[in-house]
């Protein structure tokens, strides 16, 4: 029975993303419940009752009826039962919807009405009557990009001249530029805005380039039918760690994956842009004077993503043998006022190259900041800004990191919580719990920790409190060993499955393909070895379960030295190979994780009234493991290996040592 669950976990893994390639979620939902439809059908059958069949049978039609019935509808975009409230607004239906397993994409907006161009970059030096067509697309929401109407005339497009994100161009006129995160194809067109002679914009969203390209592309000009571009549907680091070509610049604007976690928890999410590791792929792309364009956020009073931006390039420069950052780097910050719900709007670009810039750049950089009334914060040289001088005077980073009030070290992909800027120890600042959105995320803090409460008073309430309600009825006092077993498995499980979900994150460059290929791999293996302790009696269980769980031991030291030598081999490879590789590498040490829940359930034999206290303590401390293990990530590192934390790799691909066995 317990392989069976599993199995069938392991192949809703899959389902899912199949599900929401054809469906929205709310009609996925209606779907599940014809599957439960058909979990009461079989216990009707099995029960023998005719009208409980007939009942179950006619709930389970109705339901996959209603979702075959009403995905058509969701096919010519006129969903009956959609999302109506969300992160507190009324939403209107959009021009277009789509939803995939890992996003949801809306259109909205009028595309005949001018309106003043959208950009979180431009300079107040733009003409106040300038007006173009745009559309909004949505993404999860809460990230948003536009789609400009293009018909190939330039004056459509020079506002994009005034934005800072796009001040790299006006030192390298006419390059070949590479995009990562093509969205609404705002950045592709600002490339063209200053002639750029080839361009290859990489999007990891599919459907993101079917609605710029193919639904609307008649409004942004089909952009993929121009000679000097192309778009990549992969993810951006690994795409371009298998490429030989050369870029004169290489842009990443306000690129994030944070709208993913909807909940508000964006920091939670890991993302392989912003990693030392990263950064080495990015800059080995560059031509000899080639430059890295990234722009953050760049608020006044809340200047942590740009210094830690800094911090960031300073050490992937210092990992390149270069000992004076500085003049690799320049820093141009455009400022403005905050929105009414009081998100920054002002943003930084940071300029960073192998080559040291020179004294005509920094000349011309500080001609065009002055048109466009933008600030240089770094210009090779200096900076009136005593963090970043700190930051890029060639010393370790990561000791003046160590000392700051937030945490601005260079993340790594042994931690890639870029945008994860408080510690544990700040949840009790009741100040930054009060500045809510505007102190770096503490409200997303603030959730895990509560979450940890939560889970941990749940584990108590539901195992404990039970167990000592029914003590006299049930003896566990002389069960201790085996409440301690399960308890350990159930936390050991979730803490290696978490740890190997963040790590593959990276890996292969979105949560959902993490959280796909890690659930799907280990609960497969944990049913096929599930099953395979079925010759294993309850009279041999003494001696056969010690071998198999030593030899489990033994498995996952080899898969904590194994692993990141098989990530940095196949690092550059395509997603569905990294895929793959990582399904096989997981399904090993899940053929030995599987077995130790029945190898306890049979030692536990004779004994049934322990059962449903075996599976509750296994099952809440498996919940506490899952919160326990992001608290782990988050305040040391995935592999909680903090003595390596921050030690650049020997190698450009190499990551630190994993310590899954130590996590068990």
């Amino acid at each position: 029975l317990y392989a069976a669950d599993l199995a069938g976990a392991a192949a809703g893994c899959l389902v899912v993303v199949g599900l929401l390639q054809v469906t929205d979620a709310v009609t996925s939902v209606v779907a599940v419940g014809a599957l439960a439809g058909v979990a009461s059908l079989a216990f009707a059958i099995d029960a023998g009752g005719r009208r409980l069949v007939i009942a179950s049978a006619a709930v389970t039609l109705v339901l996959a009826g209603a979702a075959v019935v009403h995905t058509s509808l969701v096919w010519r975009q006129f969903a009956v039962f959609r999302i109506l409230y969300i992160k507190g607004a009324l939403e209107a239906r959009p021009l277009y919807e789509k939803w995939n397993s890992y996003s949801r994409v809306r259109v909205t907006g009028v595309a005949t009405r001018l309106r003043p161009p959208t950009g979180w970059g431009l300079s107040s030096a733009l003409p106040a009557d300038r007006q173009v067509h745009q559309l909004q697309m949505d993404i999860d929401v809460s990230a948003g990009t536009v789609m400009t109407g293009y018909s190939g005339r330039p004056e459509e497009i020079d506002h994009l001249k005034f934005d800072v994100t796009n001040v790299g161009y006006y030192l390298r006129p006419g390059p070949s530029v590479a995009i990562i995160g093509a969205g609404g194809g705002r950045d592709v067109l600002s490339a063209l805005a200053f002639g750029a002679t080839r361009i290859t914009a990489i999007e990891i969203n599919d459907d993101i380039l079917r609605v710029v390209n193919g639904r609307f592309g008649d409004f942004t000009g089909h952009l993929d039918r121009d000679p000097r571009v192309r778009f990549v549907n992969d993810e951006a680091r690994s795409f371009l760690a298998r490429q030989t070509d050369r870029y004169d610049v290489l842009q990443i604007s306000l690129i994030d994956t944070w709208a993913a976690t909807a909940a508000g928890a964006f920091v939670m999410s890991e993302n392989a842009l912003y990693t030392r590791e990263a950064w080495r792929v990015f800059l080995s792309r560059l031509s000899d004077t080639g430059m890295l364009s990234v722009s953050r956020w760049y608020a006044a009073d809340r200047p942590g993503e740009v210094y830690r931006l800094v911090a960031l390039a300073s050490a992937a420069l210092a990992d390149a043998g270069i000992a004076a950052p500085r003049r690799h780097m320049l820093l141009v910050r455009n400022i403005r006022e905050a929105r009414e719900d009081g998100q920054p709007e002002s943003v930084g670009t940071l300029l960073v190259s192998r080559s040291p810039f020179t004294a005509a750049d920094v000349e011309r950089l500080r001609h065009v900041s002055r048109d466009l009334r933008f600030e240089v914060m770094i210009d090779g040289e200096g900076t009136p800004d005593e963090t970043l001088r700190a930051l890029t005077d060639g010393r370790d980073v990561t000791v003046f990191a160590n000392g700051f009030p937030i945490d601005i070290s260079p993340p790594s992909d042994d931690s890639p919580f870029f945008f994860q800027m408080l510690r544990l120890r700040d949840l009790a600042d009741v100040g930054l719990l009060r500045a809510g959105k505007n102190s770096y995320n503490m409200q997303a803090v603030f959730v895990l920790g509560v979450l940890m409460i939560t889970v941990t008073t749940l584990g108590v309430a539901c195992v404990l409190l039970p167990a000592w309600l029914t003590r006299r009825r049930v003896s566990l006092t002389s069960s201790r060993g085996l409440l301690v077993y399960f308890a350990a498995i159930g936390l050991g499980f979730m803490l290696i499955e978490l740890s190997q979900m963040q790590r593959l994150n990276i890996v292969l460059g979105h949560p959902t393909y993490g959280l796909t290929v890690v659930l799907f791999a280990l609960l497969l293996s944990s049913g096929v070895a599930s099953f395979l302790t079925r010759n294993v009696s309850p009279e041999r269980v003494l001696a056969a379960g010690p071998v198999r769980l030593a030899w489990l031991l033994a498995v996952l030291l080899a898969f904590g030295l194994v692993t990141p030598i098989a990530v940095s081999y196949f690092e550059a490879h395509t997603t569905t190979v990294r895929a793959l590789v990582a399904a096989a590498l997981l399904f090993v040490p899940g053929l030995f994780m599987g077995q130790a829940f029945p190898i306890g359930m049979k030692l536990a034999h004779g004994r049934e009234e322990l059962t449903p206290w075996l599976w509750g303590i296994n099952g809440a401390l498996s919940v506490c493991g899952s919160v326990f293990a992001v608290v782990l990530a988050l305040t040391w590192s995935i592999s909680t290996a903090t003595s390596h934390q921050n030690k650049p790799p020997s190698k450009p691909h190499v990551r630190p040592l994993e310590s899954e066995a130590a996590l068990v």
